[in-house]
């Protein structure tokens, strides 16, 4: 069975192009949010697996929410993305929960598997 991912990112056509890759490489997409306010919903109401997760959002921090989103399910699998190839320390990396980040730009080439499942 697909593994769900949930695609959180402000930029309609960032989650269009994220929605392709992932299909592209079998997962299952279980939604796409816009907001922090809608990633809390669209987690509780689809239950996805994983989280494609810009950490940058309009009403938020993706880092913050990652470390929210694994503090309640530690099985949740999250991978950050920025165009900012810097936007993560790594300490916050390590201390917020998520498998990994990959810059917006690197993630066609990335084998996701080894973060998504």
């Amino acid at each position: 069975m697909a593994v769900r991912v949930l695609i959180v990112d402000d930029d309609r056509r960032f989650r269009a192009a994220a929605r392709r890759l992932l299909s592209a490489a079998r997962y299952a997409v279980a939604g796409e949010a816009a907001s922090v306010e809608e990633t809390w919903r669209l987690v509780a109401e689809r239950a996805p697996q994983a989280l494609l997760l810009d950490v940058s959002l309009p009403d938020g921090d993706g880092v913050e929410l990652a470390a929210a989103l694994t503090a309640r399910d530690r099985l949740l699998r999250i991978l950050l993305t920025s165009t900012d190839p810097g936007a993560v320390p790594a300490d916050a990396l390590r201390s917020c929960g998520a498998r990994g980040f990959v810059a917006k730009d690197r993630l066609a080439v990335t084998d996701l598997r080894s973060y998504l499942g």
